[in-house]
């Protein structure tokens, strides 16, 4: 049984990808995007972007989905550009909607997880992935990201 981009993207993470790595991972094949090109697309923007704690990672990869789909080619493509931002700040909203921000620090703040900018990540053990909330997060950015994607011929 396949699994649908959502269910994907939550294995990958599961499994030590980075929040962005496992989003990118997930979309990646219904683009015609190579999982191991995804993986290293995503290898800087996870933990907030490169362990930042800034904007959530699978938020960031969410975006370089939709860009997939919705981005302009062309620099002075503006109406394109400018409908591309719209949906994307949508999707951002959607998902502070549903989880209250898009910030990684405040989204593990939520869940008693103090983390600082800039510290080595962590080993991916059972107790790591119990107390973290990610992938609730990278399963709603890669479900929302594919949404539109087009099917698999």
């Amino acid at each position: 049984m396949m699994l649908s981009p959502a269910e994907d993207a939550v294995k990958r993470f599961e499994a030590g990808a980075s929040c962005a790595q496992a989003v990118l991972a997930a979309c990646a094949p219904k683009w015609g995007i190579d999982v191991a090109e995804a993986m290293r697309l995503g290898s800087a923007l996870g933990a907030g972007l490169a362990g930042l704690r800034e904007t959530c990672g699978a938020v960031t990869a969410m975006a370089a989905v939709m860009g997939l789909r919705y981005g302009n080619e062309s620099p002075m493509d503006a109406q394109t550009k400018a409908a591309h931002y719209e949906r994307v700040r949508a999707a951002i909203a959607a998902f502070d909607e549903a989880f209250g921000t898009h910030n990684c620090k405040e989204l593990l703040q939520k869940a008693s997880i103090e983390k600082q900018a800039g510290v080595p990540p962590e080993a991916r053990t059972t107790d790591y992935y119990a107390k973290r909330p990610c992938a609730a997060f990278v399963r709603f950015c890669a479900a929302y990201a594919s949404a539109d994607a087009p099917s698999e011929a």
